[in-house]
């Protein structure tokens, strides 16, 4: 029981500290808006808790040690998670998924930020600097972290963010961005010197699978975001190449629509050499969601993950429904309905159910 509760817990756990990219196409912004890490995670900076306060929450309070005249450019918070499953002819389990101490400072244009998570019995460090005032709307920065090459959707158990690790059948179900895998140190720059586009190159240390060669080389990556708003809607998409070791390669399409409480966000990745040698694997995220009203979302999901991009046999499928509800500031609480079915030859597929219910506490 406690392994199968360790490898629920890698599959469900979050260490993005409430990055959810639909907020970003809704407010049209980029996820580094509202959070201290380019693509997403970190502490949430000003304009990021202003957003909670007035267009997420139900209800705003203030918390005792907060004074909205301080200027005082340090930060300081924590994230925590609690799971529970049910699942057909299993007891129902429950479990702390994640305990996160964030910090950092702003002085202008230069942001730092640094993150210790404990995922089960692991303890894992992420962080970086980010200097913003170059010429062309341009920034440079170091960090210990995963690169952001696609949506970075809070839930690792995505197979394009880390993959069905309860595993269904198959020696890996998903893309490799599991919580348990270190984060690279990386060089990152991005510039914006045209209005809505955005263009990112990263270079860094193997993660992958760094084992894989004695003389590991450097990943690669190089990102495009191209954002268009009008009156009706606001559309975003993004591609994405990087390199790993001269022996691990993939990309990433990802695109999103917004319009009137509506989000559409889809993601297709692809990897090559990762399961096996010169074989490509796949996975597809589909997510549309709604704003019943403020404080309360509906989001539906669709996956499909391929570890031969064969597309007949061997492949996953996984729809989910379920809503997250926003009571209070620094509160989250999901609940949703989960079903897969794996492909394979000579056999008929079994549906798998699960109902989670996760509450989810950040200050």
């Amino acid at each position: 029981m406690k392994l199968l509760i360790r490898i629920t817990l890698i599959s469900l756990t979050t260490a993005s500290l409430f990055a959810l990219p639909r907020f970003a196409m809704m407010e049209e912004v980029s996820c580094g808006t509202c959070h201290s890490y380019q693509g997403g995670g970190g502490n949430r900076t000003a304009y990021g808790e202003e957003y909670a306060r007035e267009s997420l929450i139900m209800r705003d309070f203030s918390l005792p040690w907060e004074n909205e005249d301080n200027d005082f450019p340090v930060y300081f918070g924590a994230d925590t998670r609690y799971q529970m499953i049910a699942q057909a002819d299993e007891d129902l389990r429950q479990f702390p998924m994640q305990f996160s101490l964030y910090g950092g400072v702003e002085l202008g244009s230069l942001i730092a930020h640094a993150e210790v998570s404990r995922i089960s019995e692991e303890i894992r460090v992420a962080g970086g600097l980010r200097y913003e005032e170059l010429p062309l709307e341009s920034w440079v920065g170091l960090a210990k972290a995963m690169p952001v090459l696609g949506w970075r959707i809070d839930d690792h158990s995505i197979f394009t963010r880390g993959g069905n690790l309860t595993l269904q059948g198959l020696s890996r179900e998903g893309m490799p961005y599991t919580p348990f895998m270190e984060s690279p140190e990386m060089v990152q720059f991005g510039t914006s010197f045209i209005y809505g586009f955005d263009l990112t190159f990263m270079a860094g240390t193997p993660f992958i699978d760094p084992t894989r060669t004695l003389d590991a080389k450097l990943f690669k990556a190089a990102k495009m975001n191209y954002q268009l708003s009008g009156d009706l809607f606001s559309a975003q998409i993004g591609l994405a190449y990087f390199d790993e070791n001269d022996l691990i390669s993939g990309s990433v399409a990802s695109w999103g629509l917004s319009s009137h409480g509506f989000v559409w966000l889809g993601e297709w990745s692809q990897m090559n050499g990762w399961i096996q040698p010169e074989i490509t694997n796949l996975a597809t995220m589909h997510q549309l969601s709604y704003r019943l009203f403020q404080g309360l979302d509906l989001v539906g999901r669709y996956e499909f993950f391929d570890p031969d991009v064969d597309l007949t046999t061997g492949a996953i499928q996984r729809t989910s429904l379920g809503v997250e509800f926003f009571p209070l500031r620094s509160v989250e609480m999901k609940l949703s309905y989960r079903t897969s079915t794996l492909d394979l030859p000579d056999s008929s597929p079994d549906s798998e159910s699960q109902i989670l219910s996760q509450i989810h506490f950040y200050l």
